[in-house]
């Protein structure tokens, strides 16, 4: 949302995504990538963030962080809040919740709860300059978001989502407005990466000629990897 006042426009929403080893802020007008230098913790990154950009100011309407964190989801009527943080650990082992806050938010259109974990040490100081925040999973809204791309197209195609941070891959679709499979593979290298797009293309029966694969984001090195096995690939 842009406030005009005395000749000069104000951003008044501000996004944070944070990652295992940065940051990423942005407005409707501005963004700044800030990533944790060699000996640097990540608390310690945002702390001079916040000390040093003009951007990361006291006065925003809306703040809303996003964990790009592992998630796991649960179908609404399966969901038992008091179970959450044994099946996150069940889920991504028994370490996985040291020095992080559990989370979950509810995802109508999916009909899943996200399941997801946040930095205790980031939440708080997030959460001391900007107490209005709103804390989601960057997986469940990216779901969100291509959910109402997935309903607009007409045909017989089905469509394979993948998403690429460089760490990890996130790959979902959907079946008749439903949300069909998720899954989020630890996978660093541009090989591994294509192994298992590729195996979850060939567990969900996708027809390598006329299936399409949508890759998130820009992910170059994984487009050029891909042409070889499939030929329908868009960019979204």
């Amino acid at each position: 949302m842009l406030a005009i006042g005395n000749n000069r426009v104000i951003e008044q929403d501000l996004s944070i995504r944070v990652f295992s080893d940065g940051f990423s802020f942005s407005t409707p007008q501005s963004q700044k990538d800030v990533t944790a230098k060699k000996g640097e913790s990540l608390t310690e990154a945002l702390e001079t963030a916040f000390k040093t950009y003009a951007l990361l100011r006291p006065d925003y309407d809306e703040v809303n962080v996003y964990a790009d964190y592992p998630s796991t989801r649960i179908p609404l009527d399966e969901f038992r809040s008091e179970e959450a943080q044994a099946l996150y650990r069940l889920t991504f082992g028994n370490g996985s919740l040291q020095g992080k806050n559990l989370h979950y938010e509810m995802l109508p259109a999916l009909e899943v709860i996200e399941v997801f974990a946040l930095d205790a040490d980031i939440e708080k100081i997030i959460l001391q300059y900007y107490p209005q925040a709103t804390i989601h999973s960057y997986f469940g809204q990216l779901m969100n978001r291509m959910l109402a791309r997935d309903k607009r197209y007409q045909g017989e195609e089905r469509r394979l989502y993948a998403h690429s941070n460089g760490r990890q891959l996130f790959v979902f679709c959907y079946d008749k407005g439903k949300l069909k499979f998720a899954n989020t593979f630890e996978a660093p290298e541009i090989n591994n990466q294509l192994y298992f797009l590729l195996y979850v293309w060939k567990m969900l029966e996708m027809r390598q000629t006329k299936d399409i694969c949508l890759l998130i984001g820009k992910s170059k090195e994984l487009e050029a990897a891909l042409k070889r096995y499939l030929r329908n690939i868009e960019c979204v």
